[in-house]
């Protein structure tokens, strides 16, 4: 008879969360040979699906386009997942390795993995209306925001982060009047330097968006008719919706009530694992210390994150050895305008700037005491997605560039690798 709290190849893997996360450590599990049961568990009214069309195509497009599902209704057949759904979870007791649903049901685990994601950041805005305040985390909160985006209306959107910046994209493509405020200096001020932050201010003014930065709302109150009178930097203004993108809350209380440590996420190592070896956190929730990143606990908030902790989690699970690790990748689709960010650009360094027709790439290298051929460390190409491929490649494959050759406008990126690739010395371009 199987142990299956020693082998866990049997084990029964209960999953707290249903999203991006939560799909990639199922999907990884069944992959990679697991033979025991697996219970996800969402609050939401669907199984896990895709959240980045939420602030894209779901806010632009005249009728609602499908969702996206990760796991759809067929598939959790096909991968032999128990997935409930509208199952709300209250509390985790690891000492009996169980987990409590709202309706009285005790679920057993012999491995449990948080998935639990985040929320919307709330405001407290003085007035009446604080509680009118949109935020868009859901699919609920999609379709509610697109309701209110009609030509001719005025929109509010509170917080120049890349959930706001997308918004406000999404309603001047429908012809809504949009004014944006951001408390900082500059756009992406917590994810981005400052000269990518005056890309996408250049990106938003064009299109229409009236942004303006060091400005803040100080009162929002109820007008008849469903608008809303705002205070903006003591000016009154009128608008018919108001969105708010400030930041994520991690889910983390039912870990920390379950005594796990947490500090604004589920502390873990890169592959998931906390305190307890039989509870995994991946994804939103998971703070853990990034291999390539600065020195710190932090939570990285993206598609790209959630697919590989979710993987590494699941085979931390099954006790495999690692893969790799690679840089965060994140992309975010500012009207026509696509951006896409690689590792943590650093705000302190000088980027290479390579830019031309339209194009701007940003590459950071390594710090050297001297000019000598570096790592490339970080990217942020803005309508130049072809150049990111490349440039992971080159981080993959260990090449070494100089500044100067980075820099040359008849050096093309991919020439550059299948010169070094070819032995160029010292990652040089044969010029």
């Amino acid at each position: 008879m199987t142990n299956h709290q020693t082998d866990p190849l049997y084990s029964r893997v209960v999953i707290v969360g249903a999203g991006q996360a939560a799909a990639a450590v199922a999907r990884t599990l069944r992959a990679e040979g697991h033979q025991g049961g697996i219970i996800m568990l969402g609050e939401e009214r669907v199984g896990p699906y895709e959240r980045p069309p939420l602030s894209k195509a779901w806010l632009s497009a005249e009728n609602a386009p499908e969702v996206a599902a990760l796991l759809d209704r067929s598939q959790p057949e096909q991968f032999d997942v128990d997935l409930r759904t509208g199952t709300h979870v209250t509390r985790i007791d690891r000492p009996s390795r169980t987990v409590h649903v709202d309706d009285g049901t005790q679920i057993h685990f012999d491995r449990l993995v948080i998935a639990t994601g985040g929320r919307a950041r709330r405001l407290a805005v003085p007035g009446d209306a604080s509680a009118d305040i949109a935020y868009l985390r859901t699919i609920d909160d999609a379709l509610h925001i697109r309701r209110g985006l009609i030509a001719g209306k005025r929109l509010l959107v509170i917080g120049g982060g890349w959930i706001g910046l997308e918004t406000a994209c999404s309603a001047r493509k429908l012809g809504v009047d949009v004014v944006l405020v951001e408390a900082a200096e500059r756009l992406c001020e917590r994810t981005v330097p400052a000269i990518v932050g005056q890309h996408l201010l250049k990106i938003h003014r064009s299109l229409g968006v009236d942004v303006r930065l060091g400005a803040g709302i100080e009162r929002l109150s109820k007008l008849p008719g469903e608008r809303y009178a705002a205070s903006l930097s003591g000016v009154r203004e009128e608008f018919d919706l108001v969105v708010a993108g400030v930041g994520m809350v991690a889910n983390d209380e039912l870990a920390a009530e379950a005594g796990l440590p947490c500090a604004g996420g589920v502390l873990c190592d890169v592959e998931g694992r906390t305190v307890d070896p039989y509870v995994f956190a991946c994804g939103d929730v998971a703070s853990f210390e990034h291999p390539f990143g600065p020195v710190g606990m932090r939570r990285l908030e993206s598609w790209d994150n959630a697919e590989q902790q979710g993987a590494a989690c699941a085979r931390a699970i099954l006790g495999k050895q690692a893969v790799a690790h690679s840089l965060p990748w994140f992309w975010s689709d500012q009207g026509d305008v696509n951006v896409q960010i690689l590792g943590f650009p650093n705000a302190t360094a000088t980027p290479v700037v390579r830019e031309g027709d339209g194009k701007v790439t940003l590459v950071w290298l390594e710090e050297c005491a001297t000019d000598e051929p570096a790592r490339i460390v970080a990217a942020v190409c803005i309508n130049a997605a072809a150049d990111m491929p490349v440039l992971r490649r080159i981080w993959q494959k260990g090449v070494r560039v100089d500044r100067e050759t980075l820099a040359a406008k008849d050096v093309s990126l991919k020439s550059l690798l299948q010169r070094t690739v070819g032995g160029a010395k010292n990652g040089g371009a044969n010029n």
